[in-house]
């Protein structure tokens, strides 16, 4: 057996490289030789010796025998997981995969109304049917929490024909969710439990984080490798345990949706991210939250910012919190959290995760410094003393109106001949478009469903007091693309 510490993969990659072979293969840079000089400059030589096809010795991602599924079998023995893959279509191609791999044309599968667009994408692709359940919002804070147990239960027992249930945790804020209460209820009707988790890979490798999904009870999650951990951008994994989801089928899936000229920069890059936790992972992640707590106690001392811990896990669909996020809340000081993004990376050269109405989130990792932290706390100190004069913002995050019905399903509207009306003309038409406000960032217009006048007046609402709208093609959101009569 191999050991943990190994990394299989990107070992045959860098012989590979070493051995200095002569391509005759794909890619047309042959190692670097053929790649212009401002290539090289500005990606570097080695990119390119170690940018190979698959070709012998090397394995297949979609039928792996050597290399790759030796590796693949290493990172199922780090999560506990029974199987696990290598996608290099980031994990929104997992969270497609774990649709397509458990339900098909007019089956139900309960989702969270938040749902990650690639989740849309992915029901669309199904042809299913989505059942919507709400998250809980914390109004003050202006953004989505978790799901609770009680309302998934709800969505059961109304949809006892459901096939599956896909949530996520945690949230982009780092929120998680009850996922053994929750996997209990939904493994007593027989179903697969799925999660989206994207932001949680490094649960596993610290007690002071939250437990991971797997370990919850879950029978199959997808994440993010390169959130928090250190693969390359675009590289993720997904994970399978127990027997509710049907590998074979979810394997022939992943050749449907994984491309086949997988990149072994990224697969390599997913070994040695896997293989650094295994070895590492403790010791780092423990560093980073030192630094993450530093920050956090070093924006509680200044006036008109606030942030949380883990005491904000006293809350209906707040369970515990991943502390290497730290959501800082710029309300008090009259601003915007898009103003602070923006006066953070044009006047002290530093670039946050995102940005919302009210806050500014930002993510310590295993390479993120002292002195990147000492940094960001001078310069929001500097946003304290330029904003204290101004007055606090009140605006509250309104509820939202009531999920329309459902006419058809996400996919037959993809499909169908569309029109481009006037919002106000938009009313008792169907909806070929997402439409997502923020805060909380919960979808209030999906696919299929009916517009209603209480969504036109929200989206007119939204729009007048400045609240950032996502989805439709027309970014001003006065037109809206709807089903042609």
């Amino acid at each position: 057996m191999t050991d943990l510490g190994q990394a299989p993969l990107a070992e045959a990659v860098a012989r590979y490289a070493k051995d200095k072979v002569t391509r005759f293969h794909m890619p047309g840079h042959k190692g670097g030789t053929g790649a212009s000089p401002e290539a090289l400059a500005i990606l570097g030589r080695r990119a390119f010796e170690l940018d190979i096809t698959g070709v012998e010795g090397l394995d297949d991602l979609l039928q792996p025998t050597g290399v790759i599924r030796e590796a693949e079998e290493l990172l199922a023995r780090a999560f506990g997981a029974d199987a696990s893959y290598f996608l290099i279509n980031g994990t929104s191609s997992g969270l497609q995969a774990l649709i397509l791999g458990t339900v098909g044309p007019g089956e139900e599968i309960i989702v969270p109304r938040n749902m990650h667009k690639s989740m849309v994408s992915g029901v669309i692709l199904s042809g299913a049917r989505p059942v919507f359940v709400t998250p809980e919002v914390d109004r003050e804070q202006g953004i989505a929490l978790g799901v609770t147990p009680e309302k998934v239960e709800e969505a059961l027992v109304a949809h006892p024909k459901a096939k599956a249930v896909l949530l996520i945790s945690p949230t982009y804020y780092g929120v998680t969710s009850d996922l053994a209460a929750i996997a209990a209820l939904v493994h007593k009707r027989g179903l697969p439990l799925l999660i989206d988790e994207a932001h949680g890979p490094h649960f596993y490798f610290h007690e002071d984080l939250p437990p991971g999904a797997l370990r919850q009870g879950v029978d199959a999650c997808a994440q993010g490798a390169h959130k928090i951990l250190c693969s390359l951008t675009q590289s993720s994994w997904l994970h399978v345990k127990g027997e509710r989801v049907d590998r074979g089928r979810l394997r022939a899936v992943l050749g449907v949706i994984l491309s086949t000229s997988a990149s072994y920069l990224l697969m390599a890059s997913l070994d040695l991210a896997r293989q650094q936790m295994v070895r590492d992972g403790r010791a780092i992640l423990t560093r980073t939250l030192e630094l993450a707590e530093r920050l956090r106690n070093g924006v509680r001392r200044l006036p008109g910012l606030t942030t949380f811990g883990r005491e904000y896990c006293s809350r209906a669909g707040a369970v515990d919190l991943d502390l290497t996020k730290v959501t800082v809340s710029v309300k008090g000081l009259g601003i915007t959290g898009q103003q602070a993004e923006l006066y953070l990376r044009y006047e002290h050269g530093i670039q946050v995760e995102l940005s919302d109405l009210y806050n500014v989130l930002f993510i310590v990792g295993p390479g993120t410094t002292e002195e990147d932290v000492e940094r960001l706390l001078k310069a929001l100190a500097e946003l304290v003393r330029e904003n204290t004069a101004r007055a606090v913002r009140q605006i509250g995050v309104d509820a939202l109106p009531p999920i329309p019905r459902q006419v058809i399903t996400p996919r037959e509207a993809f499909f169908a001949p569309a029109d481009t009306v006037p919002l106000v003309a938009a009313k008792g038409r169907i909806s070929m478009e997402t439409v997502t406000c923020y805060p909380p960032g919960i979808p209030i217009l999906c696919p299929g469903e009916e517009v209603t006048p209480e969504i036109i007046e929200h989206i007119e609402f939204m729009k007048e007091n400045g609240y950032r709208i996502q989805g439709p093609q027309d970014g001003g959101l006065t037109r809206l693309r709807v089903v042609k009569e």
